[in-house]
């Protein structure tokens, strides 16, 4: 594998097919280093009674005519954990995709009256600074398990682990409850739009597109988050000002003006390939990356044309 020499996104793009996701019972298998040092970053949390929840990851995806075959499998939150931090301090034995497979799912969300949703993630999280839609998370057995029991070994093999719908409802209610709106006024697009992984995120997340029906004056925006409504005509210009943005430290970079604040990259391809669902208006996704490309990002569609395969590792 090359390994990337400047900021990146990967991206499999469904093209309006349905996704399959199957239970294979799979487990990752760890080398003594990187088990040694998942065991010790979350010794710390588990004396504190936190409990490591189930997350489905991906070992194989099959590209056919009419559906998306994902076959997966399901690690410990402690070992997302611990990859997770061996590659942003750039350990040694760091996956050497440069990610985590681990599974996601969000969708950026649109207003009655024509704004997307973000939140600026704060200063004591990964990746701060940076715009991130809303909802988002991993598809965690900590949705739907009692949360004190979430980590044992039957909600590895609970269907609703590795059900796109359960985790996406899941979403819903949690958009709705942050904005104190009804769950009934928020709805989501089933299909998904592709599977992708990117520099700042470094796990694999699905995407689709939501909305609510109600205006954003109508929203209450809570008084711990720094929330962004960027109006439709301002997300082409957010957009493609991502590849110069791609190139700024976070740290202590803060600008009112949305429009030039970095986005995670799952929020900056989600916008790419969803923008004509939540927008009504049309863009040239070839274009729109090939500018990205110019501009400071390095981003691959892969071909996910009828027949392709691609693997994901289980063995770190």
């Amino acid at each position: 594998m090359t390994p990337h020499t400047k900021p990146w996104i990967e991206v499999y793009p469904f093209n309006g097919r349905n996704l399959e996701i199957t239970n294979t019972e799979s487990r990752i298998e760890l080398n003594k280093d990187i088990s040694d040092y998942c065991d010790n970053l979350w010794k710390p949390k588990a004396d504190k009674g936190w409990k490591s929840s189930w997350v489905a990851f991906a070992e194989d995806i099959d590209f056919n005519n009419d559906k998306i075959n994902v076959y997966a499998g399901a690690m410990p939150f402690s070992v997302v954990n611990g990859l997770d931090n061996a590659l942003t301090v750039k350990k040694s034995f760091a996956p050497k995709q440069g990610y985590v497979n681990c599974l996601s799912v969000g969708f950026p969300t649109a207003t009655k009256d024509g704004y997307v949703i973000f939140q600026r993630r704060p200063e004591n999280v990964n990746c701060p600074n940076i715009l991130i839609h809303e909802p988002c998370g991993y598809m965690a057995s900590m949705y739907f398990a009692p949360r004190a029991e979430c980590d044992l070994e039957k909600y590895a093999k609970d269907q609703r682990l590795f059900d796109i719908i359960t985790q996406l409802d899941f979403r819903k209610e949690e958009i709705a409850k942050t904005f104190g709106v009804d769950s009934k006024l928020v709805s989501y697009e089933p299909i998904q739009d592709f599977l992708a992984t990117g520099w700042m995120a470094i796990e694999l997340y699905f995407s689709t597109t939501g909305k609510i029906n109600a205006n954003k004056n109508q929203l209450k925006v809570p008084e711990n988050q720094e929330v962004f409504f960027v109006p439709f005509e301002d997300l082409k210009p957010l957009i493609l000002n991502q590849g110069r943005l791609s190139q700024v430290n976070p740290e202590g970079y803060r600008p009112s003006n949305p429009k030039e604040i970095p986005m995670i990259d799952e929020s900056t391809i989600g916008l790419i390939y969803g923008y004509e669902k939540l927008t009504g208006e049309k863009l040239d996704i070839e274009e729109t990356i090939g500018r990205l490309n110019q501009s400071g990002l390095e981003i691959k569609v892969h071909d996910t044309s009828n027949g392709k395969n691609y693997q994901f590792p289980r063995e770190f």
